[in-house]
């Protein structure tokens, strides 16, 4: 008897596939937002938008992207907003994460499996202390989306009224924070992201702050606040230190960048005096990397400075965070592997630590994967609708699969072919390809039994 139900356990074990349940999740509360938005209660006209509509505005914000083929101010009713607002808070933590609160609330014991979804959703590779830190993910982005909402109603109140102005601060605060990069400013002009607050340095601070916390991934929150009193780098755990090392750089590196090129175009900061220029050059810096809001239009950016933003769109946040992107780490770790292969050396050392090969090729994996995705996105689209120019189209191509969400313009006239193209790319991006590759293409229960011999081929 105690053989069978042992036996029974195994495959119950055997048929469990985290990456596969947690594509299903993501999916069906796609279709469950998409519902919502469907109905005529969420349409500012009162009547049904389009299912296509419904489904590629849910699955933006389900995946944090923002990219909208409909203005959200203009097209959805409060109801439609609110549905947005949780699609977005559930995308960015992570469904998982939030079917933990309910377990929290209703005091219900977190099982093995719910454990391993959990590691999964936050790329995570140890079981050990989930629990502690999911309970500090929800604190904390309750603590920053609440002080970053109070601090926006204050800046939207004077020109929206008290109760629309808290509105506006706790919708662009969960937006900001989560990555996403919806708005509510098409009032003023469809599309048009935060560009007639690039005047306002509270706002575009803010959003800044909130969007770089949530995008340097909860593990580095946890690291940080454990050696809060320590105050050593050193002490930090390798993940930590590589994120914030890289940050910095891509930080200033970007801020400048982006400065020096567009310091003398009209259409974008040519014309503001050094101060609001320096604030939108590092604003245009840090949102690639997921935040998805922007200050300038992107279209008119210099060509030097559209290959950077899709640049910082590929190499994204971090690993469990709410940004997206083939993640900062993983871009370090081909940087640092190319520079160790140009000097002939087989082992990558990090801050006095090995990075073990497999990773390494992890990496590759995953830079190959996305930078596919991306051309066979874009070509698609491009062979749907060729007389959109390709660079817009690559632009947004990216965009989607990094789920950043800044856009060239070309998203509200995308035919529907090109935007089921767009919202499986951003599916994609959210869940991470090598994710589905592994729901849709593990082989399970089989093992390589042979070993086949070396050899060395030509390369280079």
């Amino acid at each position: 008897m105690e053989r069978k139900v042992q036996h029974k356990h195994k495959n119950i074990n055997a048929a469990f596939n985290p990456a596969r349940t947690l594509i299903l999740g993501f999916f069906a509360a796609i279709l469950i937002g998409s519902f919502l938005l469907h109905l005529p209660v969420a349409s500012r006209g009162g009547a049904s938008v389009p299912f296509l509509t419904a489904l590629f505005t849910a699955t933006s914000a389900i995946c944090v992207t923002g990219l909208v083929v409909a203005d959200t101010a203009l097209t959805w009713s409060i109801f439609g907003q609110i549905v947005i607002l949780c699609l977005m808070q559930i995308g960015g933590l992570g469904f998982m994460s939030v079917i933990t609160v309910f377990f929290f609330i209703m005091n219900k014991k977190i099982g093995l499996t719910q454990r391993l979804l959990l590691v999964k959703t936050m790329n995570l590779n140890d079981i050990q202390g989930i629990i502690k830190l999911i309970r500090h993910i929800i604190i904390g982005t309750l603590i920053f989306e609440s002080i970053g909402a109070v601090i926006l109603w204050i800046c939207f109140q004077p020109h929206y009224g008290i109760w629309q102005g808290l509105g506006m601060g706790v919708f662009h605060s969960v937006s900001a924070f989560c990555n996403a990069g919806f708005d509510l400013t098409g009032e003023t002009e469809p599309f048009s992201s935060l560009v007639f607050y690039s005047g306002e340095s509270v706002i575009l601070i803010i959003i800044m702050l909130l969007s770089f916390i949530g995008g340097i991934g909860f593990f580095v929150w946890e690291d940080i606040w454990n050696q809060r009193k320590s105050r050593k780098f050193k002490k930090l755990h390798l993940h930590t230190k590589m994120v914030l090392a890289i940050s910095f750089w891509l930080v200033i590196t970007g801020w400048l960048l982006f400065y020096f090129a567009e310091r003398t175009t009209p259409a974008t900061i040519g014309g503001m005096p050094f101060p609001k220029a320096a604030l939108a050059s590092l604003f245009q810096t840090l949102m690639p990397r997921s935040g998805g809001f922007s200050v300038v239009n992107q279209a008119s950016l210099t060509g030097v400075s559209s290959m950077a933003s899709i640049a910082l769109m590929l190499v994204g946040g971090s690993a469990g965070s709410t940004a997206g992107g083939i993640k900062n780490v993983t871009t370090a770790i081909l940087i640092l592997s190319a520079f160790n292969s140009l000097r002939g050396k087989t082992r990558l050392t990090v801050f006095g630590r090995t990075i073990p090969q497999a990773q390494v090729v992890s990496a590759l994996s995953v830079a190959v994967l996305v930078f596919t995705a991306c051309f066979a996105g874009s070509a698609a689209i491009s062979f749907a609708q060729p007389e959109l120019p390709f660079s817009a189209v690559m632009f947004e191509a990216v965009s989607a699969v990094a789920t950043c969400g800044l856009s060239q313009g070309i998203t509200p006239s995308l035919a529907p072919v090109s935007q089921i193209i767009i919202i499986i790319l951003m599916f994609l991006g959210r869940i991470g390809i090598m994710t589905f590759g592994m729901a849709a293409f593990i082989n399970r229960g089989k093992s390589e039994k042979i070993k086949r011999p070396d050899t060395w081929v030509m390369m280079g």
